[in-house]
């Protein structure tokens, strides 16, 4: 039985069971068209780009913490200093 036969069989018991409509659109191709589907290298694509925004992101909150965690040592440095003198 050639896969053609074996389709032709399959919509007919789908037709039967569910109506013409609904075996067509199991049947047939996707909503938005063949073009609409994702293939592997398209999500590949999408996820590096994620990635690399991801690790962006990270490297900006990772510089922005530093610079203020950098100018709270020098405040506390300062107030130390100042204490200190005080003493």
């Amino acid at each position: 039985m050639t896969t053609e036969e074996v389709r032709v069989r399959l919509r007919t018991k789908l037709e039967s069971a569910f109506g013409a409509e609904e075996a067509s659109i199991l049947m047939d191709r996707p909503p938005g068209g063949w073009n609409d589907l994702v293939t592997n290298q398209v999500l590949e694509a999408r996820l590096d780009a994620l990635k690399y925004e991801l690790v962006a992101t990270m490297e900006r909150g990772f510089r922005a913490q530093t610079w203020r965690l950098l100018g709270a040592i020098f405040v506390a440095f300062g107030m130390f200093a100042t204490l200190v003198r005080i003493t």
